[in-house]
């Protein structure tokens, strides 16, 4: 193991980006060895700096941070993926970590914690910021709640292809069913989200990071 961990650090602003660095200009053991904007270009920079730690924005303007997490997981191992994001939402939060990732941050998150986050997560442990911890854990004991919500892998790959705005028709020829079929996913996509209508709909795929 190295003296220092090696942190990355994705966030499509670059402000954020610069203030996170600087908060971690002078912490004890750490080093940010690069930034990204994108999920593209999070993914390049992981495979050039091996970081051990990844800061990953889950709301990129370019693509998904979500899928940048899993893409960074899958070709290295040995990184770990803390997410951070403006949403508080226990949903989310178990989405994040069921990719793989080893914690979560909210951006109201202080340099204390910060620095906390990035040292328990590079010893192997899960670190959940406190301001949501509580509620994350609350939300295990409760499954009843929180399964109510959780969408199967098909409607995930239907809610994506309705937030590229593709009619059901155009959806059902994508995935070789009837526009029928779709229409009743829809539907039930819709009463399981307790959401009212597609806009909704793309607008909670987006913040959720599907898109």
């Amino acid at each position: 193991m190295s003296d220092f961990i090696k942190v990355l650090i994705v966030d499509d602003h670059k402000l954020i980006s610069e203030a996170w660095s600087s908060l971690l200009k002078d912490a004890p053991q750490i080093v940010v060895c690069g930034t990204a904007d994108s999920e593209a270009l999070s993914f390049d920079q992981a495979i050039i700096h091996k970081p051990d730690i990844v800061l990953m924005d889950i709301n990129l303007g370019a693509g998904s941070g979500l899928n940048a997490a899993t893409k960074i997981l899958d070709s290295l191992p040995k990184t770990r993926v803390i997410g951070l994001s403006l949403h508080d939402d226990i949903t989310y939060v178990k989405k994040f970590l069921s990719l793989g990732a080893k914690g979560y941050l909210t951006k109201n998150t202080n340099k204390s914690e910060l620095i906390n986050a990035i040292h328990s997560v590079s010893k192997g442990e899960v670190f959940i910021a406190a301001e949501i911890k509580d509620r994350y854990f609350a939300s295990l004991l409760n499954v009843d709640e929180t399964e109510k919500k959780e969408l199967t892998m098909k409607e995930i790959e239907i809610v994506k292809l309705i937030a590229q705005g593709l009619t059901s028709k155009e959806i059902g020829d994508k995935l070789f069913v009837s526009h029928r079929t779709i229409e009743t996913h829809r539907h039930n996509i819709l009463k399981k989200l307790d959401l009212p209508n597609a806009a909704q709909l793309s607008s909670w795929a987006k913040d959720k990071g599907y898109v």
